[in-house]
């Protein structure tokens, strides 16, 4: 996927084409539309079944109706719209909502979208740990949701750990993430989390979000020898919040939750579930 420059691109939804293809059907002279995914709006004129942007580019409707027709974003860069999706082993996409969009990898979405918006929930799992001039880590940074909240509450500085280049390619094509990429206190890893927290001083953070995959793609992650070198690497009394979802909750007995937190308590943390928040605080 080509890296583009997020200020010159206009990104369209689902609902958002839907949206002016109804206004033009009822000869409405203008809408008010978010060209950044809900960040901002501003009005935009119609003409017959053109919509004009503001670069006085024209877009027909009869392209506007096969955004409609999906559930994807789309940008629309030097007339073509172009869905912000990856296909490689896994398929990749941004999938709006009504805040801001989250990612799916094959069918699973990275972030609570039921009851909760995707920004908003990062927020939520960041106020449960980080406080004023910590210093965090972020182990699984994706869309970089996180690392924008953790700056927002006062952290000193962010270290966010991303492996999948696919991930790093969408977040990239997102208006919402540009954040990270504009704060000099929040440091990009590329790599592998488990690598580097292995090489990372004893002590070092004050507080961990852990938002991992979801266990049958990184296991690992969810691992005795894992949570031992986060016990290592946060400083004593330091806050862990670990993101576990609720695998394993229709009709199987599996107590996932429960080996995440006996795992937790083995290697030296005391645990609280959040349930409301779907994870468990941990501190040392």
């Amino acid at each position: 996927m080509m890296k583009r420059t997020i200020e010159k691109n206009f990104y369209f939804t689902p609902k958002m084409a839907e949206k002016i293809i109804l206004l033009m059907e009822n000869d409405k002279e203008a809408v008010e539309l978010s060209f950044d995914l809900n960040r901002t709006k501003l009005p935009v004129p119609l003409q017959g079944n053109c919509l004009i942007l503001p670069s006085n580019e024209r877009i027909k409707r009869s392209a506007l109706e096969h955004v409609a027709e999906t559930e994807k974003v789309y940008v629309y860069h030097r007339g073509l719209f172009s869905p912000v999706e990856v296909m490689n082993d896994h398929y990749y996409k941004l999938v709006p909502t009504e805040g801001a969009p989250t990612i799916e990898i094959s069918g699973v979405r990275m972030h609570r979208t039921k009851d909760c918006e995707p920004f908003h929930d990062a927020k939520q799992k960041v106020s449960e740990v980080v406080r004023r001039g910590d210093v965090v880590l972020d182990t699984c940074g994706g869309l970089g949701y996180t690392a924008i909240w953790s700056r927002r509450f006062g952290a000193e500085r962010v270290v966010s750990v991303e492996i999948d280049e696919h991930v790093k390619a969408i977040r990239q094509d997102n208006p919402w993430s540009s954040e990270i990429f504009n704060d000099f206190r929040i440091e990009l890893i590329d790599g592998d989390v488990f690598y580097y927290i292995n090489s990372a001083s004893s002590n070092c953070f004050d507080s961990i979000l852990h938002d991992p995959p979801r266990f049958s793609l990184a296991g690992e992650l969810y691992g005795k020898e894992f949570y031992s070198e986060l016990y290592r690497i946060i400083k004593p009394g330091g806050r862990i919040f670990h993101y576990t979802g609720s695998p394993y909750s229709r009709g199987k007995k599996r107590n996932f939750l429960g080996g995440v937190v006996r795992r937790l308590h083995e290697v030296g943390f005391r645990t609280f579930l959040k349930p409301r928040k779907m994870g468990v605080l941990a501190i040392k």
